[in-house]
């Protein structure tokens, strides 16, 4: 079949590639699939670990509006933070990071991670089975001190199913919903609208020179130095890279892809419609 390849121009970018996207989640007490959380109306991940009083964390990095995966079977190596659910809840990677609330070995763990998520990402955590401030407070203290400098300590200090919502680094950006008086508790927040740093005319010269199949020389004249595929889904789409030749994996479906790539300090998105 005849390969083709279009290559849009930045300001088409700008709005139709990495716009805004819609962030949910929902929070249950109880055990029940709902409790999950969901970007532009594709979930995420979903359900519980066990029915533990506990903090599900999730992290969105901007860049491609994607959650971290959790440490698993040699995947996301660097994510490995003590939490409940690193290969001992379901068997793959999960995009969420499940703390024990009565845990604390677990809940430094948490407190690590949280000091560590890079400025601009987007932090939720929420709390289904209970929350409860008193036996937090007594495993770990530092825990609640940490979340008590980001979010509401009235709400923190509550016994509420709670859902937290926040920007790394941006302080203004701390917003919480808590339910009282019910069983359930939504959240929805627009995120994901980096400030592109695209040099429109480079875009239009094309990030690739040449492509055979599902094989990609790059631009010898941009000198990229780091590149990512991701998919219609948000996910990372697998390659091998030989000095300036990209080879996708065999069997990869016609559609939608972007290439996010680094060249001189310069992040260069390109929106490209393949097929095979």
């Amino acid at each position: 079949m005849k390969q083709i390849i279009t290559y849009l121009s930045a300001i088409v970018l700008t709005f139709s590639a990495y716009g805004q996207s819609t962030l949910a989640v929902n929070c249950y007490n109880s055990d029940t699939p709902f409790n999950s959380f969901s970007i532009d109306d594709n979930v995420i991940e979903y359900n519980l670990c066990g029915l533990q009083p506990s903090f599900y964390v999730a992290v969105i990095d901007p860049s491609n509006c994607t959650a971290w995966g959790t440490n698993y079977n040699g995947a996301n190596p660097t994510h490995a933070f003590g939490n409940l659910n690193e290969g001992t809840c379901r068997p793959r990677v999960e995009y969420f990071f499940v703390f024990d609330a009565g845990d604390s070995l677990q809940l430094a763990g948490m407190l690590n991670m949280l000091q560590q998520i890079p400025s601009g990402h987007s932090l939720i955590i929420y709390t289904p089975i209970s929350y409860s401030y008193s036996v937090v407070n007594a495993v770990n203290s530092n825990l609640i001190d940490e979340l008590e400098d980001r979010w509401d300590p009235a709400i923190i200090q509550g016994n509420d199913i709670m859902i937290l919502y926040g920007e790394q680094g941006n302080a203004g950006s701390y917003v919480e919903e808590i339910t009282q008086n019910v069983g359930q508790v939504s959240f929805s927040k627009m995120i994901c609208n980096p400030p592109l740093s695209v040099n429109k005319e480079v875009i239009e010269n094309k990030l690739f020179v040449k492509q055979d199949g599902t094989t990609f020389t790059l631009n010898p004249d941009l000198q990229i130095d780091n590149l990512q595929i991701i998919d219609a889904m948000g996910k990372e789409v697998p390659f091998v890279k030989t000095e300036n030749t990209i080879q996708l994996q065999t069997g990869i479906s016609a559609g939608v892809y972007v290439f996010q790539a680094t060249a001189s300090g310069k992040i260069y998105r390109s929106r490209q419609l393949i097929s095979f």
